[in-house]
């Protein structure tokens, strides 16, 4: 697809790129914080508490997905040894890569890698500060969603802010994001599918992950052109996500009869998306119990989703009158 979505020459500052995954959650944060403030002004919030909030939510958000990405993604070990022996390190060759399989010397290896005299591999230099370097990708939304979701809870209980109408607004401007999130997903070529002969299936060139994969597994020969087919996963879970949020923003919201409602009715359908699309899904995840991480996650979000429209106090009453009819009818800025 295209990894880098814009690159340029600039005076002084030299070759500039925007990588297409951090782009669009560069993106996707920006749209959700507009939203915030939005909502902010309808509910009659100090705009700049909801920014503090919207910009630590964001840094705690980067935090838990890295984190579960490290942990259960499978790669914890890799990134040890990257601090510890990088020489046990295995890495692929190609663009980012080292330029040879078997090396000589350091110079062999290409910028950016040592030469094992050992075994004539090529490794990556120590880099203890390799598993912070979020930009390269290694995301998991669940982590995110879970760390950012302890600290939203925490800060709007120490602000005296209204829980379940901000998290109304939450349950309309995650599935947005994710919606942006998973395009980048799409072009940077990660979560990608398994292998299919369907009409919309997809592939992808050379050292990008399916056709990493395809290689290492013996599906394709080091000279092919592309990767197999594959599910386009990523797309599946970008229109689940704009649906989720055009349901919730411009029906459900005007609508809702209590305060959580919308909130509730995310967790509920997000976690049925993403638990289907999951067993489309063939790119290296953790597993636990059969199913992989995010798919025992979304168990336990839909059971939160449920427990919500059973037992949220108030639940059963009318709607706050302080809160409006529609998302749309705040006063012009």
């Amino acid at each position: 697809m295209k990894p880098v979505l814009l690159e340029f020459n600039l005076p002084l500052f030299g070759h500039v790129s925007f990588p297409a995954y951090f782009t669009m959650l560069a993106l996707a944060f920006l749209v959700g914080l507009w939203l915030l403030e939005r909502a902010g002004r309808r509910l009659r919030i100090h705009p700049l508490k909801l920014y503090d909030m919207g910009v630590l939510i964001m840094v705690f958000a980067l935090f838990g997905s890295r984190f579960l990405h490290v942990l259960a993604d499978g790669q914890f070990i890799d990134y040890v040894h990257l601090c510890t022996d990088p020489k046990q390190v295995e890495v692929p060759l190609g663009p980012g890569g080292p330029a040879t399989e078997h090396c000589t010397t350091d110079a062999s290896c290409g910028e950016g890698f040592l030469c094992n005299g050992d075994n004539h591999k090529c490794y990556p230099p120590r880099d203890c500060l390799s598993v912070f370097k979020v930009w390269k990708g290694g995301l998991v939304f669940y982590g995110g969603f879970i760390f950012a979701a302890g600290f939203a809870f925490w800060y709007i209980r120490r602000h005296r802010l209204p829980f379940w109408k901000i998290g109304d607004v939450f349950g309309y401007i995650l599935p947005l994001g994710l919606f942006l999130g998973r395009t980048g997903c799409l072009l940077n070529g990660c979560c990608y599918g398994a292998p299919s002969s369907t009409p919309w299936s997809v592939r992808y060139g050379p050292w990008l992950g399916p056709w990493e994969d395809h290689l290492k597994a013996g599906l394709i020969g080091p000279g092919a052109a592309h990767s197999l087919h594959v599910h386009p996963t990523q797309l599946y879970s970008a229109g689940i996500n704009l649906l989720i949020f055009l349901a919730l923003y411009f029906w459900l919201y005007p609508r809702k009869k209590w305060d959580g409602q919308v909130l509730g009715a995310f967790l509920l359908a997000y976690a049925v998306g993403r638990f289907t699309v999951e067993m489309f899904r063939a790119d290296p995840r953790g597993a636990v119990l059969g199913m992989s991480t995010s798919q025992l996650i979304s168990v336990v979000m839909f059971g939160i989703g449920v427990w919500i429209f059973a037992k949220r106090p108030g639940a059963r009453g009318p709607q706050d009158p302080a809160t409006p009819a529609t998302p749309g009818t705040e006063a012009a800025a």
